[in-house]
């Protein structure tokens, strides 16, 4: 019986050193997960940081075309391309401005409720003509390039499918 016993504990000695094997191993592994993941943060982190110093340098580099002074002419398709966006961008936004009946300063660009006498960014007094131009437009949008009238409607049931 001793002999069946003796079994059993060095059975039982075999699984707690596998068992600790085991987690040692799983310890090691998470350990190198997490200084994994830590080293993947600070990349991305360092990468972001990198994509802000870009970001900067092309700011910078576009107010200095901006303001004319003379830049390497082989950026100036990307200046000229960041124009024509920032049209764009202020042409939406003056639509935008109709469509919530609301005023944009002629002085600063800032976008003000309609009844404003005072710009509420730059403080520029308003003239009547400009809250003049600010009344309610109804359902259509007019396309400014040629001048057609086009008519948003909503769809009929049918048309959805």
């Amino acid at each position: 019986m001793d002999e069946f016993f003796d079994k059993i504990k060095d059975g039982a000695f075999k699984v707690k050193d596998g068992a600790e094997l085991v987690a040692r191993e799983i310890a090691k592994r998470t350990s190198e997960a997490i200084t994994h993941t830590k080293l993947s943060f600070a990349i991305n982190q360092a990468q972001s940081k990198i994509q802000d110093v870009y970001t900067e340098i092309g700011e910078s580099l576009y107010a200095q075309h901006v303001n004319g002074t003379d830049i390497d002419e082989s950026l100036v398709p990307y200046f000229e391309q960041l124009d024509k966006l920032n049209d764009e961008i202020d042409s939406l936004n003056s639509k935008r401005a109709e469509l919530i009946n609301s005023l944009q300063c002629s002085e600063c660009g800032a976008f003000n409720p309609k009844d404003a006498v005072f710009c509420s960014k730059c403080g520029s007094k308003f003239e009547p003509a400009d809250t003049a131009a600010a009344e309610i437009i109804d359902d259509s949008f007019v396309d400014d390039d040629d001048d057609e009238e086009i008519i948003i409607e909503p769809k009929k049931p049918e048309d959805a499918e």
